[in-house]
């Protein structure tokens, strides 16, 4: 698989497959609700849109779905406040960070602009939150990074081995 063919440049389908993500073993954790409900708002996709997508997920028809282009500057918008959002909001469970990988792949975040987004993340956090909760979030950060190298190591392995 080329690098190329994960990026994914149709805001419907990045719901889509994002989605699918979190449905493959059945059942959406309350983790993987939150990151679907903050990325279908960052995405700007229409009320009645994510309920149509996941719709059609379960009735197997969709490869019928398509929406509106998003380009490469949004897409890096989009990733940062959803991994924001897994950072406050969420358990950063396995599920939730295989998420953000899937994420980061579809949008072909390299390392370097993933730690970009971290560090403005980052700056932003100081302005808004308290210090003692500053220091959890840069140890959430940080390990998240991590594991997130590790999960899209383990999804490009299985989709080769495809």
């Amino acid at each position: 698989m080329t690098q190329e063919s994960w990026l994914e440049e149709d805001r419907s389908r990045v719901f889509l497959n994002a989605s699918r993500l979190a449905l493959r073993d059945g059942q959406l954790s309350n983790g993987e609700k939150r990151i679907l409900v903050k990325l279908a708002h960052a995405l700007r996709l229409e009320e009645e849109e994510p309920k149509r997508i996941y719709d059609a997920i379960l009735s197997g028809n969709s490869e019928e779905i398509s929406g509106a282009r998003i380009e490469s500057t949004e897409m890096r918008l989009v990733y940062g406040q959803v991994l924001e959002a897994m950072l406050i909001h969420t358990d950063r469970s396995e599920e939730v960070l295989a998420q953000i990988a899937y994420l980061r792949k579809m949008f072909m975040i390299e390392d370097a602009e993933h730690r970009a987004i971290a560090r403005s993340l980052d700056r932003q956090l100081e302005e808004i939150v308290h210090r003692s909760f500053i220091d959890e979030y840069r140890v959430r950060l940080n390990e998240t990074g991590d594991a997130l190298r590790q999960i899209s190591s383990q999804l490009l392995e299985r989709v080769v081995r495809r």
